[in-house]
């Protein structure tokens, strides 16, 4: 056997869409990490099929959302809605148009609509640009086999699937992106209370005359509200492919082909012709890691978290992980980062986490098994009140899974150990609605500085200054200080009236991350402002 030593900043266990987004976030700060994966090709389930408004704000700045949009199997015109029928070939009940922000609509308060993208080819470009930084490695086919923590370091083990080399990794730290079942969390002792839901049953199918046997208008998803198959199916391409989800399912989710194929059928109606391409239970669960750190060790993603997947949240909550974690980790590795910033990052992600949690539990509570009624496939009167009656309860239990704006942009890191707060009136934290305000914690808000930018598009690497004001002598003790320690700062000045009325403040230091870190009218002691927000001692 073959032996092979690395020595690097950051080892990084698992290279799908969070484990990418990680390296990413670290090879941009030249940072050296290396990627384990032990897969050498994709999951023929495309799991998750949503990359949301903010995910897709980070792609724009790493540069590759025009890339996921051109790779995705459905265009960015094809329609977002989700229909509510008693079968495909049934009654449409309700519809949900322009579900989820996937229209283009540059009034709204974010840069990048959503997009229909399968987890696999979102993965493959994210993957593709961490490979292209030349401070990342990505190993396939190579799983870890055990680990250790020095009061300086971790030494890990790692071999290839095949048996064929063995890999000794030296590096100051590990990051868990290994998914549910995460051996890093395993050997890292965290446990992972919480509890199982119901099995569920996920299957792909090759129909290619399926478009043609139904008479539905388009749409991402079709919940099928009939006894005999609960679930939900929706294309993957405009061509053929389609997925298909069995609530509740029996025998575990263990379905042979013959069994879940049926189940399509009645979903949709009657049989066609029609190809399993991919059949595999799935537990729904709620979980959460007692800690998201043990020393140099951390966990993201699913393997700190998990919930049922309604709502698009899990792989864009585990994205969000890996920004958050990535710049802090990078600050530290660089030097110019305080301990403060590692211990920052469960402060900061675990409340949006456990509000995810609870948010997503309820959707799957509200599945399709629950919008059941004797008579909704009843011909006549009673089958047309049971279908309106049932349609405008859909539209009011539903319309919050659909339009989860306020999740995805209106999350506030407060109490946050490197946020310094001013004081200033929080704003409602809805579920379906966002007010943009740069109240230290929260996100920057978006806006457009001409017609192809916008002011994300004008923040650096590291930490950036909005000066909204025409004085440009305005923070210079800040940068000064930036300049002296070694933080990288970007100074952006736009005097808008309309900016500065948007972030309420002369000056706004926003973090790596997009989130802001601190906004006053002056500084009066840059530095201590400084090593406040980069972790290195409390500010006064």
């Amino acid at each position: 056997m073959r032996v092979r030593v690395a020595d690097v900043d950051v080892l990084i266990v698992g290279a799908g869409p969070v484990g990418s987004a990680l390296a990413i976030e670290l090879g941009r700060m030249n940072v050296r990490c290396l990627v384990l994966e032990r897969r050498t090709q994709h999951s023929p389930q495309p799991r998750a099929k949503l990359t949301n408004i903010r995910t897709m704000t980070l792609l724009r700045r790493w540069g590759i959302a025009d890339e996921v949009r051109a790779r995705s199997p459905l265009p960015p015109t094809f329609p977002s809605d989700i229909a509510f029928v008693t079968r495909l070939r049934g009654w449409e009940l309700t519809r949900f148009p322009n579900a989820l922000s996937t229209a283009v609509d540059r009034s709204r308060p974010y840069p990048e609509p959503a997009q229909q993208v399968p987890q696999d080819v979102l993965e493959d470009v994210v993957r593709n640009h961490a490979r292209s930084l030349p401070s990342v490695t990505v190993m396939a086919g190579v799983q870890l086999e055990s680990f250790e923590q020095t009061a300086t370091g971790i030494h890990a083990l790692a071999r290839t699937v095949d048996g064929s080399e063995e890999i000794r990794i030296k590096a100051q730290y590990i990051a868990g992106c290994d998914g549910a079942h995460s051996l890093v969390r395993e050997l890292s002792g965290i446990d992972m209370p919480g509890v199982d839901l119901a099995p569920n049953v996920s299957a792909v199918f090759r129909a290619p005359t399926l478009w043609s046997e139904h008479n539905k208008a388009p749409a991402v998803h079709y919940w099928t509200l009939t006894k005999a198959a609960s679930g939900i199916l929706g294309p993957l391409d405009p061509v053929d492919l389609w997925w298909y989800h069995l609530n509740e399912a029996p025998n575990a989710g263990r379905l042979t082909d013959d069994e879940v194929r049926r189940s399509f059928f009645a979903a949709v109606g009657g049989e066609f012709a029609c190809e399993v391409v991919a059949n595999s239970p799935w537990q729904a669960q709620r979980r959460i890691a007692s800690t998201y750190r043990a020393g140099r060790s951390f966990l993201l993603g699913d393997a700190a978290h998990l919930h049922p997947p309604m709502g698009g949240y899990g792989m864009n909550m585990g994205i969000g992980d890996a920004v958050d974690l990535g710049w802090k980790l990078g600050a530290v590795v660089k030097q110019w980062g305080g301990a403060a910033l590692l211990d920052s990052y469960e402060a900061e992600r675990r409340p949006i986490h456990v509000r995810v949690i609870e948010e997503a539990t309820s959707n799957y509570q509200n599945n399709s098994n629950r919008y059941q009624d004797a008579n909704l496939e009843v011909e006549g009167p009673a089958g047309y009140e049971a279908r309106r009656r049932l349609g405008a309860r859909i539209r009011e239990e539903k319309a919050r899974e659909f339009a989860s704006i306020g999740v995805q942009l209106g999350y506030r890191y407060d109490g946050s150990p490197v946020v310094v707060d001013d004081g200033s009136e929080t704003t409602p934290n809805e579920v379906g609605s966002y007010i943009p305000t740069a109240r230290p914690g929260h996100l920057a808000p978006h806006a457009w500085v001409d017609d192809h930018r916008c002011i994300y598009d004008l923040l650096g690497t590291g930490f950036s200054l909005l000066r909204l004001t025409a004085n440009r002598d305005a923070g210079a003790n800040l940068v000064r200080a930036a300049e002296a320690s070694g933080v990288p700062m970007t100074v952006v000045d736009l005097a808008s009236p309309q900016l500065r009325e948007l972030y309420a403040a002369d000056l706004v230091l926003v973090r790596p991350d997009q989130q802001v870190a601190w906004r006053g009218a002056t500084v009066t002691d840059g530095l201590n402002l400084l090593n406040h927000a980069r972790g290195y001692r409390a500010h006064t």
